[in-house]
């Protein structure tokens, strides 16, 4: 594992992960603007209703490409890696490579995407129709709550699960 490659390598593709994420997710809304509201608190889900067709459809699509993004971004920076260094990358570098992007993307989603732009800025697009005045649009606890929920913290096991995987693809990989 070359280090003093792998992290700088890791930080740069995770940002990147973490822009084309949002701008999927400011897409999805501006297209159906209720496509997120599973992620809302509670409050809001119940005053809203269900979500429309166009906002299921829109979160399906989303869904798939962020599935993809997911799995190509880890593809592409390992043969990126391996062609910075000469070396063919195994588990440890795809193992710390997913570390670092599932964590930057843990912590770019509770602080940029639902501290800032959710609860503080709040724009048009992200607010449903009819709860306008709702005061749960500001609760950042909410979002910490989700992101560390009992009894099972499961996004946050969703960081040593992905880089298990992806450090195993990597090694296979290296393998063949």
């Amino acid at each position: 594992m070359n280090f003093s490659v792998l992290l700088p390598l890791s930080l740069a593709y995770s940002l990147a992960f973490c822009v084309a994420f949002t701008i999927l997710l400011v897409t999805t809304a501006l297209i159906a603007n209720d496509a997120w509201v599973h992620d809302y608190p509670r409050a809001i889900r119940d005053r809203y209703g269900p979500k429309s067709e166009r906002g299921r459809r829109a979160t399906v699509v989303a869904g798939v490409v962020l599935l993809f993004a997911t799995i190509a971004t880890p593809l592409i920076a390992m043969l990126d890696l391996a062609a910075r260094t000469g070396a063919t990358p195994g588990f440890l570098d795809g193992a710390m490579f997913g570390v670092v992007m599932m964590l930057a993307w843990i912590v770019y989603d509770l602080v940029v995407l639902d501290w800032l732009l959710f609860c503080t800025i709040r724009p048009r697009f992200l607010v449903l129709p009819g709860t306008e005045d709702m005061p749960e649009y500001r609760d950042k606890a909410f979002h910490v709550k989700v992101m560390v929920p009992k009894p099972v913290p499961w996004p946050l096991l969703m960081i040593p699960g992905y880089a298990v995987v992806v450090g195993g693809v990597t090694w296979i990989a290296s393998l063949l």
